[in-house]
């Protein structure tokens, strides 16, 4: 299985549908990796008639009709050479093996501090993720998908949320995918987003996964070169091609 198609169980969405093996997300439009089509296979039609279909489903919910795609694929290609050449800024899809990851985490992360691991959603978590978008959609994308889904949050001595993060495992291929992942503006460049991977990379491994990976926004230079320090490549470069409207 692809890294593409494993990366899909591992993020959330309010409403889906299908279309053959065309997975469709809607989310409010909150995220883009949670409001576009998946293409995961073979769409049952030719690709301008499947692309009809994105369009409506996409307009009947009030989006913009968006398809992920991987940058430079043939299917990339071929719906840009249909017109559809708009797209957003593009990320990478990086993986890892996981327990040397987890090694290198336990020989830098500070060890006398640990997050605290969660299976729901903490309270707090959306006063330092997307800080006051801690709305029903949002909560939703975070919380639901096909995988066992856990949250971490570090604090500090009173309590207050610090650094947060997100783990979606899943078994089948045992793979753990981390998200969601922010440091407070006040809390940055003392260590904590390394805690908070070391604690759900060790939690994952205890939940036999493997192999981790994680999306990155291609100028985010810090994130990539912490990424880089623990075994991360790219995997690809995808983005969503945003359907035009005629």
């Amino acid at each position: 299985m692809d890294l593409q198609t494993i990366a899909a169980t591992g993020w959330g969405y309010v409403e889906h549908g299908y279309i053959g093996e065309w997975e469709l997300r809607a989310a409010g439009g909150h995220t883009s990796r949670a409001n576009c089509a998946l293409p995961l296979g073979d769409s049952g039609m030719p690709l301008p008639e499947t692309l009809e279909a994105v369009r409506e489903w996409f307009l009947q919910r009030g989006l913009d009709p968006r398809v992920q795609t991987v940058d430079g694929s043939s299917l990339d290609q071929a719906i840009a050479a249909l017109g559809h050449t708009g797209s957003d800024r593009p990320a990478l899809r990086q993986s890892a093996p996981l327990l040397p990851a987890l090694e290198i985490l336990r020989a830098t992360a500070d060890p006398g501090r640990k997050a605290e691991i969660t299976a729901e959603l903490p309270a707090d978590y959306f006063t330092v993720y997307r800080r006051g978008l801690g709305i029903p959609e949002f909560a939703a994308i975070l919380t639901t998908g096909s995988a066992e889904i856990a949250f971490a949050v570090v604090r500090g001595d009173d309590g207050e949320a610090l650094s947060v993060g997100r783990v979606a495992i899943d078994p089948a291929t045992r793979h753990a995918g981390i998200a969601a992942l922010a440091t407070a503006e006040h809390a940055r460049r003392q260590g904590l987003a390394r805690i908070v991977l070391r604690d759900l990379l060790a939690f994952s491994a205890g939940h036999s996964a493997e192999n981790t990976y994680l999306e990155v926004e291609e100028q985010n230079a810090p994130a990539r070169t912490l990424y880089e320090s623990l075994g991360y490549t790219t995997a690809h470069r995808y983005h969503s091609r945003l359907l035009s409207l005629r």
